[in-house]
């Protein structure tokens, strides 16, 4: 039970989840619709419109921080998470992403409690990709 609460506790940093290089293949596979070009699949069309090159869904990143929401709270971010994020940086093939967050509050919501944390991606310069807010419910 100490443990638990601890995890509870403003100022816990979430298990951090390593998601590794991006590669074209994983933004492809994300993003791809047959018949149609896009900012995440097509090289030239991405330095058109100013980028450096494809770059991935900002949804992804959505996905990898859903994925440590999900292992840190379980029913209670499937039944009661919410989140709400800017991205920053785009995320090109290449990069490595690791999903973070720390806990900044709690309140009481009926028979549980919302933790509310802040939340974010950064790349392998610890620069933050994305970053936001997030909370779920604990029993």
């Amino acid at each position: 039970m100490a443990r638990e609460t601890r995890r509870t506790e403003p100022g816990y940093a979430l298990p951090p989840l390593h998601k590794g290089a991006m590669t074209q293949g994983k933004i492809e596979a994300y993003s791809r619709v047959e018949g149609e070009v896009s900012i995440h699949t097509d090289e030239e069309l991405a330095k058109g419109v100013g980028l450096p090159g494809t770059v991935a869904a900002g949804l992804m990143l959505v996905d990898y921080l859903s994925e440590m929401l999900t292992d840190f709270l379980g029913t209670g971010w499937i039944q009661g998470g919410r989140i709400a994020v800017s991205f920053i940086v785009p995320v090109r093939p290449g990069d490595e992403i690791t999903a973070r967050g720390v806990v900044r509050g709690k309140l009481s919501e009926g028979p549980a409690t919302r933790l509310i944390l802040d939340v974010w991606c950064e790349n392998q310069r610890g620069e933050k990709v994305t970053a936001g807010t997030a909370s779920g419910l604990v029993y």
